[in-house]
């Protein structure tokens, strides 16, 4: 007896040998414009060769704003220029007016409603690929040029933003990281320990969207609050965007022009100082003109502040070169120290300039930043140009 319920032990553990093991499907993935969605409640199933999903995620990740009627059962999904309606167990839906027949009509199971995928992809003007191997559905959209351009405004809202929060890491999340602008953005940190800055941005300009690239012009101005002087200005960029993982990051960024804002009153206006202060900075800013006259490069370095010895390296080299190729005659006109903070001073100076074998004559308004030196003797750290203008007198 024994041995006959061994011998049938050993045909049914056969028998279960021999039966082939199903692995559990895998479940559904969906991808947006090559980002996976997540489903909260639910999750998308194969239904009659129809992908069916929770609507709601899918609605949203397209851009949608979703309304759910509970009491009619209609889904309804609005966008720019674009409003779908379905209603569950109906295989009829409206794409802004017009009537559309589904394949499979939405339903609802364990609480959640589900709606056809590839009709809400089609409908929202995206195309839909259904991969069998994978299990998987990805939809592309080509976003509006309204969408882009709301997307794009935002960015430079946010930059202006990041900017005067000083949050270098939201400037880094709208900067693409492999361009050279980056470098600039991952010097911030810096930029922001030193100077409190206010950023106005006073005009932006798409100027074009092509595939996944924009062209982008701003007007912005800033405006110094505190740390070391420098004039308020008002820059004009040209900004090159580029579509990275669906989203609009900052590429490149070039100076078109900038204008300092500095009044002719506010430049005349003098700032309180020492005499002694007052003497020194104007015997450096005669000694400067002198020397430039004189083409002696040793007595314009020695009015300069040094900043560092590579820097102080190039700056020699580019005055050695300037009076290599020019000859120059400078007369220096009206001068005044319209800002003083401590060891730091800003001078407001004109002066005409004259090539010795040109007939025209340039006027300059230059702004002169002036430091202290240890031994008490004021010496130029920084110039800047506030005009630049032939002169017919």
């Amino acid at each position: 007896m024994k041995r006959v319920l061994s011998v049938i032990a050993v045909a049914m553990l056969a028998l279960i040998l021999s039966v082939p093991v199903f692995a559990a499907q895998k479940p559904i993935d969906v991808f947006i414009n090559g980002t996976k969605v997540s489903f909260n409640t639910g999750a998308p199933y194969l239904e009659k060769d129809s992908v069916l999903v929770p609507f709601r995620a899918v609605f949203e990740k397209l851009g949608l704003q979703v309304l759910w009627d509970a009491k009619t059962g209609t889904v309804t999904g609005t966008g720019s220029g674009l409003k779908i309606q379905l209603k569950i167990g109906s295989n009829r839906a409206s794409v802004n007016g017009i009537v559309k027949k589904l394949s499979t009509a939405p339903l609802t199971s364990a609480g959640t409603t589900y709606i056809p995928l590839r009709f809400i992809g089609e409908a929202t003007g995206g195309k839909v690929l259904w991969e069998p191997a994978a299990r998987s559905v990805r939809i592309t959209t080509t976003p509006s040029k309204a969408a882009d351009e709301a997307e794009i405004t935002g960015l430079f809202n946010n930059m202006i933003k990041y900017m005067n929060e000083e949050n270098a890491l939201g400037m880094n999340s709208i900067i693409d990281p492999e361009s050279y602008f980056s470098e600039y953005v991952s010097s911030l940190g810096s930029t922001f320990a030193t100077f409190d800055i206010k950023n106005i941005l006073n005009n932006l300009n798409i100027m074009s969207i092509e595939g996944n690239e924009a062209v982008v012009t701003t007007s912005e101005t800033s405006l110094r609050i505190s740390g070391p002087y420098f004039p308020d200005e008002e820059y004009k960029y040209i900004y090159t965007l580029i579509r990275k993982d669906n989203s609009w990051k900052i590429s490149d960024v070039k100076e078109q022009e900038s204008t300092i804002l500095l009044s002719y009153t506010q430049a005349l206006k003098p700032a309180d100082a020492l005499q002694q202060d007052k003497t020194s900075i104007n015997n450096t800013l005669s000694s400067y003109y002198k020397a430039l006259n004189d083409e002696n490069l040793n007595e314009v370095l020695a009015t300069m502040a040094s900043v560092g010895e590579e820097e102080d390296a190039q700056l020699s080299s580019d005055f050695e070169q300037y009076f290599s190729n020019n000859n120059v005659r400078y007369t220096p006109g009206i001068s005044n120290i319209f800002y003083m903070n401590g060891n730091e001073a800003a001078v407001y100076t004109e002066h005409k300039m004259k090539e010795t074998k040109e007939v025209d004559t340039y006027e300059q308004g230059i702004i002169f930043v002036f430091s202290k030196s240890s031994d008490g003797t004021w010496k130029i750290s920084q110039s800047y140009t506030v005009f630049d203008a032939l002169s017919h007198s």
